[in-house]
């Protein structure tokens, strides 16, 4: 199964780039999104609005590379305050292309080898790790990712629980790959973390 819909490779390579750089703060309300947020974010899935009821909408919107619509995201702070790496959020993908989880998982690898975070010493591990929780995705489908108080990572498939990775340094290199200040999507980045 190809992992997005178009054939040119460099448009594939692209894409599966943004899609794991792309698996927010003091904002007010929705309505004063920017005008690309695509939509209004849905309700978080309930298992994390009961461990994390303060979670509110920081920022996020419509990632498009090449004019491709690439998928919406959304990032969950407490309170809808800045983002703070040391205090629980969560990230929540709504992908609008179709993409497998091995694919997912290997660029995440590799966004996480640019920004320098891990080693190659435990890269086979966390691929395994994601290759676990992971799941193709399909438009439509939600991929929620969760920072726990803990600094685990739990992630759900369309509000379904589907696992966790109780590594913090994992927790730290997989998020940092869309909101590092050395994300491969800068822009995008400001968007989640509520800059633009």
């Amino acid at each position: 199964m190809s992992a997005v819909g178009h054939g040119h490779p460099n448009v594939r390579r692209r894409l599966l780039g943004v899609a794991a750089a792309g698996a927010a703060w003091a904002m007010g309300p929705l309505s004063s999104l920017p005008a690309f947020a695509s939509g209004q974010p849905k309700p978080l899935p309930p298992e994390v609005s009961e461990l994390l009821p303060e979670l509110k909408v920081r920022g996020g919107g419509l990632l498009r590379v090449w004019g491709f619509q690439v998928y919406n995201a959304w990032l969950w702070t407490p309170g809808g305050g800045p983002y703070d790496p040391a205090r629980p959020f969560a990230l929540d993908i709504e992908y609008l292309r179709n993409f497998t989880a091995q694919a997912l998982a290997e660029r995440s690898i590799e966004e996480m080898r640019g920004q320098g975070r891990g080693s190659e010493a435990v890269y086979p591990r966390w691929l395994a790790e994601m290759q676990r929780v992971f799941v193709d995705v399909k438009p439509g489908d939600r991929l929620t990712g969760v920072a726990t108080p803990e600094r685990r990572a739990r992630f759900f498939y369309n509000g379904v629980f589907r696992g966790e990775i109780a590594d913090p340094a994992f927790t730290d290199a997989f998020f940092a790959i869309w909101l590092s200040e050395r994300s491969s999507q800068a822009r995008f980045r400001d968007l989640l973390i509520g800059k633009r």
